[in-house]
């Protein structure tokens, strides 16, 4: 894409190259023409020079780092405004970044330690400071051409001490795969957060990969507060024991569990991989290294670990649930085109400065749940998105047939003791009493991001979109998750009227209630919601009303789908709490649970083809591992199972299109999301979209004619449309958003 700065000078500066974009900045190389030296050019775009929210960050950025005065932290030379756009002037790297680093897989232990050693006082000097970095990670690690590292993009620092509003209005900021569980559910920071961010990176330097890995960037958040990481050793075997101690510890879940300081893991790093022995026999008291002292300089890059291959799929469908037989696998594998396998292969240059923007508040206690609901024992009227007025007790409400009256739920899968059982009974007793008269607060707001012809719209700037000639004939309501309330912050599940830009509330707790998915006949939203500390599938009807529990068990079951006749809800669940989840199936009701598939891999993300014979889902034989997650197909007739990609990157989130001929799906490229389509036998693959950030949970209009997606290009997660082909793409949300899809138009 051409660029209309390349050739001009601003401000004395000459522009001549593009080396990084993202959706909040564009960089160039540049010379200073007084001083005849490169410069690296930082440039707000357009679209956002007269947005607060974003000349605040950028603004910010230059407050912050003016006041840093340390060796290793990349200074700010500049900082003015051409024709209405300001623009940054910063030392200029010519070595890449960290990340580029990994390119190559795991690195030696001495190559690691040279880069800590360098970044590690730089993060404490920042934090004496009273600055935060909130967005420590590899690619916000430059390098010079003589092993120098540099920590770069304070935009979304924070001084110690200020409110999360003295930064965003949308809550939660950083990168979920390097985010500190603190920060994940919007509590107070201090330095060791930073300090787990850096934990993080080693850990990736170390293995080669990152410890955690999902679908969503809400998911990779949920895991940073509530999964242990893997063990380095289970990745790579080279890390030593005594160095993999010492990453675990950077990666406690509380702080307090961690290293006070950057430099106090640097130290018990060094001492692990230069005196192991001395390291094995008790934690020493580590010594204190200066924040200004100098590191050494860094040495060569080792070759990647390589990841074990995947066993068989097998297949059982209609089993009980916990048998596992092992059903036959279809003879070919439809191989995925080279043309593909190239593009996927090479990881798109890392953009070391665009900031990934991911909100919510994480996790909230079955105790908060119960004293909500014990206080709500009146019946609300609530409106339809047509304006119906209706009582949501009674069938009548949208012609479906679940009654007000307590849940029927499904039968837990594994045998609970008496005192678990009587407990449980308990507490959903206690729910039904209360969702037997209880409705979602249905609450109408228009949602009214500013009309522009740009694809993106302003962070915290509101008006009624004006949508593209070409996607005006868009029509209908889509459902999707976005962070709501005030002081403790909770996903709920949200719908959005795309002709009058009338937004409705459907879920109102302090459970975090994401990935919503509306019945075949536009009455019913199926979603997960971790009201009991794990995930169970629950309904409500298309107004927010007659809330209803379909699973409950102790174990996590999510990503709920329907069958095209609305029978059946599908769903993953890991009943063995080994993060390898299986497909399961229940009835409306909750009743007649089935084990669908099982090959004891990770299975999620099935979704039904329109006429219900087949199931494509993600599967793949590591939980943390997302490179070895493929797109696979079930033939429900046969018990055959088809992969439908090989490859050895992250594909996922697959969904068919309306009239069944073609699957889209996401693949990661090891930086960002992208959105891919392919035919229904696996052929035919080729990239539909793809921005300078991460495109993910892509899902079709019932007519097949637009895509509702989310992307995080202008900062944090927004939705967006675009036509089937993946052109005419626009900005639809301002205030966030994730995991979109249509609730298709009402039939009785």
């Amino acid at each position: 894409m051409a660029d209309e700065f390349i050739g001009k000078t601003i401000g004395g500066y000459e522009v001549q190259r593009v080396i990084g974009r993202g959706g909040m900045a564009t960089v160039y190389l540049a010379r200073q023409q007084s001083m005849n030296r490169q410069v690296a050019l930082k440039v707000l775009p357009q679209q956002f020079a007269n947005d607060d929210t974003y000349l605040q960050r950028f603004e910010r950025e230059v407050a912050i780092v003016s006041k840093l005065e340390h060796r290793n932290i990349i200074p700010v030379y500049d900082y003015g405004e051409h024709e209405g756009m300001p623009y940054i002037v910063m030392r200029y790297m010519p070595a890449g970044s960290v990340d580029d680093l990994l390119l190559d897989g795991p690195m030696p232990p001495e190559q690691v330690l040279n880069i800590v050693a360098q970044v590690a006082p730089a993060l404490d000097y920042a934090h004496t400071k009273d600055v935060l970095h909130r967005d420590f990670k590899p690619s916000n690690v430059l390098l010079d051409d003589d092993g120098g590292a540099f920590i770069t993009d304070f935009g979304i620092a924070r001084l110690a001490g200020e409110g999360v509003s003295a930064i965003t209005t949308q809550g939660v900021v950083g990168t979920p795969s390097y985010m500190s569980p603190e920060q994940a559910q919007g509590k107070p920071l201090d330095g060791r957060s930073d300090v787990y961010a850096l934990g993080v990176m080693i850990f990736e330097m170390i293995t080669g990969r990152r410890p955690f890995e999902s679908e969503t960037p809400y998911s990779i958040a949920v895991m940073q507060v509530t999964t242990p990481p893997p063990r380095p050793t289970s990745i790579n075997p080279a890390v030593s024991s005594v160095v993999e101690k010492v990453i675990l510890k950077s990666l406690s879940k509380k702080a307090d569990d961690r290293y006070d300081t950057a430099v106090q893991l640097y130290e018990a790093l060094r001492m692990a991989v230069e005196h192991p022995e001395k390291a094995l026999d008790t934690e020493p008291n580590l010594p204190m290294m200066h924040p200004s002292q100098g590191p050494p300089i860094g040495q060569s890059i080792q070759q990647p670990y390589q990841p074990h291959q995947q066993g068989p799929l097998s297949l059982p469908m209609g089993n009980t649930p916990g048998q596992y037989p092992v059903a036959q696998s279809s003879g070919s594998m439809a191989q995925v085109p080279s043309g593909r396998m190239a593009r996927l292969k090479q990881r798109r240059k890392s953009n070391p400065l665009m900031s990934v923007f991911m909100g919510g508040a994480i996790g909230c206690g079955l105790l908060a749940a119960l004293v909500a609901l014990g206080a709500i024992a009146l019946l609300l009227f609530i409106t339809t998105n047509d304006g119906i007025g209706a009582n949501p007790t009674q069938e009548a409400l949208i012609g479906a047939n679940i009654t007000a009256s307590a849940p029927v739920t499904a039968e837990p899968l594994p045998t609970l003791n008496a005192t678990e059982r009587a407990a449980q009974q308990t507490l959903e007793a206690r729910d039904a009493d209360n969702q037997a008269t209880l409705t979602a607060d249905a609450r109408l707001a228009a949602l009214t991001p500013t009309s522009t012809e740009s694809i993106f719209a302003p962070v915290g700037v509101r008006g009624t979109p004006t949508l593209r000639p070409a996607l005006t004939g868009v029509t209908g309501t889509i459902i999707f998750a976005d962070r709501r309330g005030e002081d403790e912050q909770s996903f709920e599940i949200v719908s959005l009227n795309l002709e009058n830009w009338i937004e409705t509330q459907l879920t109102n707790d302090p459970s975090d209630n994401t990935f919503p998915q509306a019945s075949p006949n536009g009455l019913w939203i199926a979603y997960q919601s971790d009201a009991d500390g794990d995930n169970d599938i629950f309904v409500v009807n298309r107004a927010g009303g007659q809330r209803q529990r379909i699973t409950n068990n102790s174990y996590t079951d999510y990503l709920a789908a329907w069958s095209p006749d609305g029978e059946w809800i599908l769903y993953s669940s890991d009943v063995r709490g080994d993060g390898l989840y299986d497909l399961y199936r229940t009835r409306f009701d909750g009743t007649e649970t089935e084990l669908v598939f099982s090959n004891r891999q990770r299975n999620s993300h099935a979704r039904y083809s329109p006429d219900g014979r087949y199931i494509v889902f993600t599967t793949g034989p590591a939980s943390l591992d997302a490179s070895t997650w493929e797109i696979a197909l079930l033939d429900t007739e046969t018990n055959e199972v088809q992969m439908l990609t090989n490859n050895n990157v992250r594909d996922g989130s697959p969904v068919f299109r309306p009239d069944g001929e073609q699957i889209m799906y996401i693949s990661y490229n090891g930086v960002n999301n992208a959105i891919y389509v392919m035919d229904v036998d696996g052929t035919n693959a080729r990239l539909l979209y793809d921005s300078a950030g991460s495109d993910w949970a892509a899902n079709y209009s019932p007519d097949g004619q637009y895509i509702v997606f989310s992307s995080n290009v202008t900062g944090d997660d927004q939705l967006f449309l675009m036509l089937a082909d993946g052109s005419n793409v626009q900005q639809i949300t301002s205030t966030g958003g994730g995991y979109a899809s249509w609730i298709p138009p009402r039939s009785e």
